[in-house]
């Protein structure tokens, strides 16, 4: 008997093909995006280790005011490998920077991704410079007026995501990039900048005690550290880590809401099956079948759609997974690996589903199984009784539409929570991608604009003194927290009346700048406010300071302190009327070889604008898909309840109602359910990002404001309002195709 209902279950899922369909393809997308990100973080993360491992990444670079000449005694002394490189920075025709490095053999070794290895006027760069400015291996470019050829590709170990300077946070490759020379073909350029590299040997010690060791040798030896950086604070390194943490959040999140949601629109298919074939069960009940049988005949009709949903889901997701990668080094300038399938991702991704739905599924159908077969037979168990919320309205001073309306939501919660749930996520998948541009579009263009009013910004490459000729002098050293040296900060000294720095507070006064402020990424990491002392350590000589807080400035970009250059002058030991660098409207003439790095505002915002072009087509692509989501739930939503009013519908023609009165209390029943879902995924949305900002940006120096412009909220009610529309009208042939007998059927049945 049981095999003979069994024959039931292919007719039963055709008849009701868009509610299953809807369910596959939600198990589908989820699958897909849970196996596609946790390839992409697990891939892309052994390829940045075994980059690291196999091409000796550095453990620290630093610049030094004189050169060593003791490098093999400093090898044996700290047990250590220690390379210098020569660097210089060339404008290239078109105006864009091609950083050009001597060529290491022992630490951040080059790494050919396509071509070969350098001969006599070669050069290597990488691959990003090279697509974005049309070159080709085999051109040849002119570095001061020689000519090289370009051999090959190539990507560095510290210059994985290639940034003009540490401070920035974007990396244009339309503008900047980098290539490597022989040492032989360097000896021939002038007015170049060095650095050392250090990689200690005993990668399982303390690698930051003996940093200090090393740094309390050259302060003994009166060797001023101009610049020092680890490794572990490095954002050419570190913004990997940080895209990561991003990714792993998104791939536990996402998918795992998606299968909630997935199992709430189960769970209702299901019950609304078994309360349909009440019945059928009730008579199997008399007839002496027991529970378990009658359980898994109804389990057959998830479990099916679970485990070919996560095979397909899966199988997409492993086929995208290569192109992600692609994509991700793309930004992140490392040599491509073979891809891992890792199988516990695969495993997980397949079992998933139907873990989720089919213990979903399986307490759905006991709760059903719990009443006698008398009830199922009658099939009055469970009826839609006027519960405390429908009493607390009083209904009856509405008319009949509202009324009808809304006991439609208030005597089926399960369905209504699935509807609610469906249009929250819609929204929030919607508003990902527009609060992310609005931040951005915050961040750079709003914050950066506002606080920082210069041009171009000169960091000379020694200690300079007296009055500059131009421009506003400025200090900057780098610290780290006492009790905790991942914590990056960058103390600034600037003018008291500087014109070129503009802080505000949190009430939009402008700040002066003869006082000690601390920007708004610090002070919330820190918990810091006015009054409030900070422990810090100078990373180029490990002294230790104490800094009072005056005031804090509502600006995101990096974990800054500032304060008068008089008194960080004094606090360091500097010289009267000392300074490192320049801040000006106008393009300054310094000679290169006194300059260590430069910047310009316009090199921003040319970085800032690469980013967004592909951010656009990413939010085209995340609407498109929450379309689609949308479009499912409130589909499937609505034909739900067109099956449940089948009779309702029935005696509404014979009563003589037209089809668009119909229309509207059938399909207008869910409006409110939809605009309530969508209000209340925009505070969710804003939350998650900003849990994802904070998790993204915990290790890195600046802090995302997480905004979404008005006209984004207004963008994004009108496309879940057109999905709503559209799934009302997908829905019409089903009321029409429902005669006036279907509610004697009913009635009979």
């Amino acid at each position: 008997m049981v095999m003979v209902i069994n024959k039931k279950i292919k007719r039963t899922i055709m008849e009701n093909k868009s509610q299953y369909m809807g369910t596959l393809l939600l198990i589908i997308l989820s699958c897909v995006l849970f196996t596609m990100f946790n390839l992409l973080s697990s891939n892309i993360s052994s390829i940045s280790s075994s980059f690291e491992k196999n091409y000796n990444q550095e453990d620290a670079d630093f610049i030094l005011d004189k050169r060593l000449n003791n490098l093999d005694s400093l090898k044996a002394k700290f047990n250590m490998d220690i390379e210098e490189t020569l660097t210089v920075d060339y404008t290239m025709s078109n105006n864009n920077i091609l950083r050009t490095f001597s060529q290491n053999t022992k630490i951040n070794i080059p790494a050919i991704i396509e071509g070969k290895n350098l001969n006599g006027n070669d050069i290597l760069i990488d691959p990003a410079y090279a697509k974005a400015n049309a070159l080709n291996i085999n051109d040849h470019i002119k570095i001061y007026g020689k000519s090289f050829k370009i051999s090959g590709f190539m990507s560095l170990p510290n210059y994985i995501y290639p940034l003009k300077s540490k401070t920035d946070l974007i990396n244009d490759p339309n503008s900047f990039g980098i290539g490597v020379i022989s040492k032989k073909d360097f000896s021939n350029f002038k007015g170049e900048n060095s650095f050392y590299s250090i990689k200690f040997n005993d990668s399982e010690g303390n690698v930051d005690s003996k940093i200090l060791q090393f740094k309390n040798y050259l302060k003994s030896q009166d060797i001023i550290v101009l610049q020092w950086t680890n490794t572990s604070e490095n954002p050419r390194v570190t913004y990997v880590s940080a895209k990561l943490n991003s990714i792993d959040q998104i791939s536990s999140s996402m998918p795992i809401a998606l299968l909630l949601l997935t199992c709430i629109l189960t769970g209702a298919v299901i019950w609304r099956m078994l309360k349909k074939e009440s019945a059928i069960i009730g008579t199997l009940y008399a007839l002496g079948y027991n529970k378990g049988k009658i359980t898994k005949h109804y389990l057959m009709y998830p479990l099916p759609i679970a485990f070919t949903g996560g095979l397909i889901g899966t199988v997409l997701g492993a086929i995208f997974s290569k192109p992600m990668v692609n994509l991700m080094l793309q930004y992140f300038n490392m040599p491509m690996d073979s891809i891992n399938f890792t199988a516990k991702y695969i495993v997980s991704s397949i079992l998933l589903p139907v873990i989720f739905l089919g213990t979903c599924s399986y307490f759905v159908i006991r709760s059903t199984l719990k009443y006698s077969p008398i009830q199922l037979i009658r099939n009055n168990y469970g009826k839609n009784k006027v519960g405390f919320m429908e009493r607390k309205l009083k209904l009856d001073r509405f008319k009949f539409s509202t009324k009808f309306k809304i006991r439609e939501q208030l005597r089926n919660i399960p369905r209504s929570i699935f509807l609610l749930f469906g249009v929250i996520f819609a929204t929030m998948f919607l508003l990902f991608g527009f609060a992310a541009k609005s931040s951005m579009d915050y961040l750079m263009k709003d914050a950066f604009n506002e606080s920082f009013k210069y041009n171009y910004a000169y960091i000379f490459n020694s200690i300079q003194s007296g009055e500059p000729t131009a421009g506003e002098a400025f200090c900057e050293i780098p610290l780290n927290l006492k009790y905790d040296n991942k914590m990056n900060i960058t103390l600034y000294g600037i003018s008291p009346n500087s014109k070129y720095v503009s802080l505000k507070d949190s009430a939009g006064n402008k700040l002066d700048t003869d006082k000690v402020i601390v920007t708004r990424p610090l002070a919330d990491k820190l918990g810091l406010g006015p009054n409030d002392t900070v422990n810090v350590i100078n990373k180029l000589d490990s002294k230790e300071y104490n800094i009072k807080i005056d005031d804090i400035a509502e600006t995101y970009l990096g974990q800054y302190v500032y304060m008068p250059i008089e008194k960080f002058d004094h606090m360091f030991g500097y010289l009267p009327h000392s300074y490192m660098g320049l801040w000006s409207s106008d393009k300054l003439k310094i000679s290169e070889d006194k300059l260590l790095t430069t910047a310009s505002v316009e090199d921003i915002k040319k970085s800032f604008n690469a980013m967004i072009q592909p951010l656009k087509l990413t939010i085209g692509s995340i609407s498109v898909i929450s379309f689609i989501i949308g479009l499912i739930v409130i589909y499937v939503v609505t034909s739900l309840i067109i099956e449940e009013n089948r009779k309702n519908i029935g005696l509404l023609k014979i009563l003589g109602y037209r089809k668009k009165e119909i229309y509207s209390l059938i399909l207008n029943s869910s409006s409110l359910m939809v605009f309530v879902g969508y209000i209340l995924g925009i505070p969710l949305i804003l939350v998650f990002l900003n849990s994802l900002f904070n998790s993204a940006t915990k290790d890195m120096s600046i802090s995302f404001p997480v905004t979404i412009n008005y006209i984004y909220i207004i963008l994004g009610f009108i496309i879940i309002y057109l999905t709503y529309e559209l799934s009302k009208t997908l829905n019409r042939k089903k009321i029409n195709r429902i005669s006036m007998t279907d509610s004697l059927k009913s009635e009979n049945e």
